[in-house]
């Protein structure tokens, strides 16, 4: 894409956002679509916040069993559990 090309695309995208800002701020119409689509925006935005705990949740998770790993392997080579008659 040359740079002329992404110059009129990006006003091009620019000029509907405003209309459609526009819309939305300053009618009648565009207030009361404003009015539906609040609450759902609202529940999207707590869905997400579920969602990133939710994840955290899990990262902390991993973490936790990387530490546990690092610890077994490390009190491993310091001898606690070797044992000659256990089978490698």
């Amino acid at each position: 894409m040359s740079e002329r090309t992404a110059v009129i695309t990006g006003a091009i995208a620019g000029a509907a956002a405003g209309v459609a800002l526009g819309y939305l701020f300053f009618t009648d119409r565009g207030r009361a679509v404003r009015e539906r689509i609040e609450p759902a925006i609202d529940d999207l935005r707590a869905e997400f916040a579920r969602f990133q705990q939710t994840f955290e949740k899990v990262g902390a998770m991993a973490a936790d069993g990387i530490r546990a790993f690092q610890e077994f392997n490390n009190a491993r080579g310091q001898g606690r559990f070797s044992d000659d008659s256990t089978a490698h």
